[in-house]
């Protein structure tokens, strides 16, 4: 019996004990580890599904913004008689209001301009100016969705209207939607074929599409006017590279370096054309000699 009392087995008890103990300090601190983690999901996901009804919220709104202007939508006939039936005085007032409005706008005085423009068009609803005059204020904003929904009305309402397109294709371009602003920029040239800043965008916007066939179209009216342009006489000997046709890119490059002799981005690029002109020409000699 003395060997249970022996200093042996009192260090083998202390160590037992010992390791029990780490072991509940093991499993408590496990424990704890799980909770953390539990908790920090459920946070993580209380944070997600927030933000995720914030979204919704923000998207509801615009579409809210967006369809309360798709329902302003009305014709040219429905129109008319809301003008006729405007008093000299009331189109004395808009008049005077608008000015103020452009006033206000060039002083950057946003708020009080928006509150006239609404007041206005408690007036009169479809004013071209006070409505155009809204959308300026939105492209400020760079809110050119809005803008753009704007200028698609008034032009329900009068689409021969060149400066509505020209405003249209300007707040599509700016947002990516190339496709279209090209087909509404071609709409506004047949309303006004001497537009040179609608020549400028069709030959621009041909060329970001990949039309370089059209877009020299488009560029080489515009040299018509203005021959000089450094710009338009670049993007044609790039749509002509594009199209292999280096012998007019070339010209077209040597042009420039005529009005900007030290451009040596251009002066880089003669050498490259000139270089494959030259074993394009000799490629051909050897095969008419084979």
């Amino acid at each position: 019996m003395d060997i249970f009392f022996s200093n042996i087995f009192a260090k083998y008890e202390i160590a037992f004990l010992g390791i029990n103990l780490a072991y509940i300090a093991f499993h408590m601190l496990h424990s704890l580890f799980h909770s953390y983690l539990r908790l920090r999901t459920f946070l993580g996901k209380k944070k997600t599904a927030e933000r995720i009804m914030e979204e919704q919220k923000e998207k509801a709104l615009e579409e809210e913004v967006l369809e309360k202007w798709k329902n302003e939508i009305i014709s040219t006939e429905e129109i008319k008689p809301q003008e006729e039936g405007l008093s000299g005085d009331q189109k004395q007032y808009l008049a005077e209001l608008i000015k103020t409005i452009k006033t206000r706008i060039a002083r950057g005085e946003f708020s009080e301009a928006r509150a006239r423009i609404i007041e206005g068009l408690s007036i009169e609803k479809f004013n071209k100016d006070l409505n155009c005059l809204l959308a300026s204020l939105y492209e400020k904003e760079r809110d050119y969705k809005k803008a753009e929904l704007i200028y698609k009305d008034l032009i329900l309402m009068n689409d021969t209207d060149p400066e509505l397109y020209l405003k249209l294709g300007f707040a599509l371009s700016i947002q990516g939607k190339y496709e279209i602003a090209y087909e509404i920029y071609k709409r506004l040239l047949s309303l006004d074929e001497h537009s040179t800043e609608t020549v400028d965008m069709l030959a621009n916007l041909g060329h970001q599409l990949g039309h370089h066939g059209e877009s020299n179209e488009y560029a080489y009216m515009f040299l018509k006017k203005n021959p000089h342009s450094s710009d338009i006489l670049y993007l044609t000997a790039i749509n002509h590279i594009n199209l292999e046709e280096r012998a007019s890119a070339l010209e077209n490059l040597k042009k420039i370096r005529t009005i900007d002799p030290y451009n040596g981005k251009i002066q880089e690029l003669i050498k490259k054309i000139e270089l494959e002109l030259e074993m394009e020409n000799n490629f051909k000699v050897e095969e008419e000699t084979s």
